[in-house]
C-alpha cells in the first residue's frame, strides 16, 4: 500500500478525515509488517505442502491461528 491508496482509503470512510503525516507512516508500516508477517507464515503452510505456490487456504489457514500484529 502506498500513501495514495492510503489516503484514498480514508476518504472512502470520511470525505472530510485527513490524516496527520506521523499516522500515516505508522500505518503504512504497520501493513508492510502485517503483509510481510501474513506471507511468511502462508510460505512455510505451503512448504509443508512441498507446493511451490501459496494458496488461498494457506492464507486463511495461518490467519486462523495467529493473532493480530500488536500496536507498539
Amino acid at each position: 500500500m502506498d500513501r495514495k491508496h492510503l489516503q484514498d482509503l480514508v476518504k472512502a470512510v470520511d470525505t472530510s478525515e485527513q490524516l496527520d503525516e506521523d499516522v500515516e507512516d505508522f500505518l503504512l508500516a504497520y501493513a508492510d509488517g502485517y503483509i510481510e508477517e501474513l506471507v511468511a507464515g502462508a510460505s512455510v503452510l505451503a512448504n509443508h505442502r512441498k507446493a511451490a505456490t501459496i494458496d488461498p487456504k494457506d492464507v486463511q489457514t495461518h490467519l486462523g491461528k495467529t493473532r493480530p500484529i500488536p500496536l507498539v
